[in-house]
Order: C-alpha cells, then sequence, then structure tokens
C-alpha cells in the first residue's frame, strides 16, 4: 500500500489512519508494510519512531538521479529486518504450522468440547492460544485469555484471586463487544464460586439468543497443580477442584460456554483425584500434546519469513535447520536468527546455504544451553517419573528399555511431549537435549 499526505507537518493521527485503511483493506496487500510520503521534512524521524514489527511504514524518499533508490529502500527497511527473533507468543502472520491442530480446536470450541493443550515451554502453546482466539471472532465467540503465572499457587489458594479475575475480565470483554454484562456487574467484586457461576449463566443465557459464544482459555495450568509442593491428589485445596466443578457445570448447562486448559503438565484431566475431591475434568477433558515442528511446517515457516526478508534458503539449509533445533518452535526461530544475523548485510540477494547455518552452530548451542536446562528443569519439577526416565535413556539406554514395559504412562507422556522417539522399538532422544 502506498499512503500520500500533502501536509508538511504529518501528525501521529495521520499515519494511525493509514495503519486502519492496510488492518482494513480487502485487496492483495502486505499486511504489516506499506510506504508513506509527505513533504514533512522530517518524514523519515517521525515514522521510524512510530513503525512498529507489525506496522512498518517506510519513507517513500525516491532520487531521481539513482535508479536503485526504491530496490535500497526495501533493502534498509525490509529486508534488514529480523523476523525470526520472537520471544513472545505469536498469531495472526506471524503464526505458521499447526492448522489440523487449529481446525480441531475451533471444532471443540464450536461444540463445547473441553481440551487440554499441553507441551515443552516455548513449544508454541499460548501463540496457539493467541491465533485461536483471532480465527473464532469471526464466528461470534468472546475470548478471555488467563495466564496463570501470574496468580499464587499451592500451597497458597489462589482461588479467590482466579475467581476475581475472572469476574473483572468477562465484564471487560463483554462490554467491548456490547454485550450484558447486568448480572456480573452486580456480583461484589470478590465473588464466591457459586456467585460467579450462577451470575454467569444468567449472562450466557442472554447472550445465547443472539448467537454469541463465551470461551475462556486458562493458560499456565500447570501452576494450579505444583507436585514438588503440595499432594494434588489429596492435598488441601477442594476448592480448586471445586472451581473446575463449576466451570464443568456451566460447559454442561448452558448452549454457549466452554474452556481450553494449556500447559505443560497434564495431571489436570488425567488423575482420578484432585486435593481430596473426585476430578470433575478425569475422562472427561480431551488432552492434546503440542509436538515439535515437522520438517514441512517449519519449511514453510522459514521459507515465508525468508521470503519476507529477501533471503532465499536452500534445501541443505532448511534440513540443517530442524536437524540441529529437533523442530521445537523457539529453538528453530532462534537458529535461524541466528544465522541471519551474519548474512551479508548489502547483497540486494541473500541466501541462507547449509554452510551458513553449520558455522553458526556451535555458538548458538552455548547461547540456547540456558534455555534447554529450563525447559528440562520444567520438566523435573512436573514430571518426576519422566525426568528420571529420560535421564536413564541418556546415559544408561539398556536400564530405559528395562523400564518401558513397566511405566507405561510415563514413556508415553514423554514421546507426546516430543523428548524422545520410537522407531523400530528403539528409543533416542530428541537432538536438543544432546546440547546438555
Amino acid at each position: 500500500m502506498l499512503f500520500y499526505s500533502p501536509y508538511e507537518d504529518l501528525q501521529a493521527r495521520t499515519f494511525e489512519a493509514a495503519v486502519r485503511e492496510l488492518k482494513g483493506s480487502d485487496r492483495s496487500v502486505t499486511p504489516d508494510t506499506f510506504f508513506m510520503w509527505s513533504p514533512d521534512q522530517r518524514l523519515r524521524v517521525k515514522l521510524n519512531d512510530w513503525s512498529r514489527p507489525s506496522r512498518l511504514a517506510i519513507p517513500l524518499l525516491i532520487e531521481a538521479e539513482d535508479d536503485l533508490s526504491l530496490i535500497t529502500l526495501l533493502r534498509d527497511y525490509v529486508y534488514a529486518r529480523d523476523l525470526f527473533y520472537i520471544t513472545t507468543p505469536v498469531h495472526g502472520a506471524s503464526f505458521f504450522g499447526r492448522k489440523t491442530l487449529l481446525q480441531s480446536l475451533r471444532g471443540d470450541a464450536l461444540s463445547q468440547r473441553v481440551s487440554g493443550i499441553f507441551g515443552l515451554r516455548k513449544s508454541g502453546k499460548t501463540s496457539i492460544l493467541m491465533q485461536l482466539k483471532e480465527q473464532l471472532q469471526e464466528d461470534k465467540v468472546v475470548t478471555i485469555l488467563m495466564d496463570l503465572e501470574t496468580f499464587p499457587s499451592p500451597p497458597e489458594d489462589p482461588t479467590d484471586d482466579l475467581v476475581a479475575e475472572l469476574r473483572r475480565r468477562l465484564i471487560a470483554e463483554l462490554k467491548a463487544h456490547n454485550l450484558r454484562t447486568r448480572e456480573l456487574s452486580e456480583t461484589s467484586s470478590r465473588p464466591t464460586i457459586l456467585e460467579l457461576k450462577n451470575a454467569l449463566q444468567d449472562v450466557l443465557k442472554s447472550l445465547n439468543r443472539d448467537g454469541n459464544r463465551v470461551l475462556l482459555l486458562l493458560d499456565e495450568i500447570e501452576y494450579l497443580t505444583p507436585a514438588d509442593r503440595i499432594d494434588i491428589a489429596e492435598g488441601d485445596m477442594p476448592r480448586i477442584a471445586q472451581l473446575l466443578s463449576a466451570l464443568r457445570s456451566i460447559v454442561q448447562e448452558t448452549e454457549n460456554f466452554t474452556f481450553i486448559l494449556s500447559g505443560l503438565t497434564s495431571a489436570i484431566i488425567e488423575g482420578g483425584r484432585l486435593y481430596g475431591r473426585p476430578n470433575p475434568l478425569f475422562s472427561w477433558a480431551k488432552g492434546i500434546y503440542v509436538k515439535p515442528f515437522s520438517r514441512e511446517e517449519a519449511d514453510d515457516l522459514a521459507g515465508t519469513v525468508g521470503g519476507k526478508m529477501g533471503i532465499q534458503i536452500e534445501p541443505g539449509a532448511l534440513e540443517a535447520l530442524h536437524e540441529a533445533s529437533g523442530g521445537h518452535a523457539f529453538l528453530y526461530r532462534n537458529l535461524s536468527s541466528a544465522v541471519v544475523a551474519n548474512l551479508p548485510k548489502n547483497d540486494f540477494q541473500r541466501t541462507m546455504t547449509r554452510a551458513a547455518v553449520l558455522r553458526e552452530l556451535g555458538d548458538w548451542k552455548s547461547r540456547v544451553r540456558g534455555n534447554i536446562e529450563e525447559m528440562i528443569q520444567h520438566v523435573k519439577r512436573y514430571y518426576a517419573t519422566e525426568a528420571v526416565l529420560l535421564e536413564l535413556l541418556m546415559e544408561h539406554p539398556n536400564d530405559f528399555r528395562d523400564l518401558v514395559d513397566s511405566e507405561p504412562v510415563a514413556v508415553r507422556r514423554l514421546k507426546d511431549l516430543g523428548l524422545i522417539y520410537e522407531t523400530n522399538g528403539e528409543f533416542e532422544v530428541n537432538v536438543i537435549l544432546e546440547l546438555l
């Protein structure tokens, strides 16, 4: 998109109008980048200040005597970006892969099935939730995403804070969509579980007349079940189980509400008991594991993102990226970023080769070692048996094989997490663990 402004003092509101035009365009335009021209002498400075990765404005300053000035602009503004380096959850044009999983989750949300999404840290779970939220907007679904990492965790009871924050977020999201909130607003700021349940059910009945739905996404669910701090089967935290029972009742008693859990540990849906009560999610919620990118998904990510940066990636480089990272979403992007950082900056056509990837592996492995150690420590904290089996496979493979039949659940979970693979009856660890 090219945006023209005749004013010598370009204002931020004009820039925001251009961004709105870009987002609202039905034409086939680049979704995050546009050219902008104005006679303002400070055009370049202002656009550099106002631009973000998701809304990059390039000052259309062309020199008549320079035949390559337009190409130079593209190189300096578009190709100089490192679009691989992302440390926060992604969605929209930055989201890749997981198409089948997203279709399944969308079906679950519209059919009121409760699901749990589980996987290693930085495997893309939160990104999946954010992408699902974006996709469901067209289905008249109001989505509330809550990060449980910010709340107290057992043995300190987080239930009162959770209920209060859930009430606040429900009211805010419903108001943002100009939908009914009266019954929720009439409750106290810190309602009981039963008060919140009754008020939400009344609101949902009203919303259902116009086909509106509510979806609750609870992320980092492992903070409700820290096995290293409390007995999650019989520990003295019954109100957590009571809250989940209330959410289950709302799903069963209404036609337009459901919830999805996300985190590392699936214990919250796999144990028959939860804090001294029957687990309301046992044999009821569906467990889904986020595995590493397949080669096809990884190639799609690299090819698309590389193309936006003017980088051609050779097949050998794609193979090396996937092999070295094990397909783990964060590690794959991180390695790709490390390679891009050392490609020539001034070439109009940049190419990533297998040799370029292999040159960066040594330094990259030392830099990400801490990230991998954090992932494994997280597994050890919530999966004690699985952690022991993982160490056995790494250090004493024969001892591991002796325990495969006696620990089928733990072995399956390690496979679901993408930490180990089985080929023709033989087990091996994911390549990322070799970095330890």
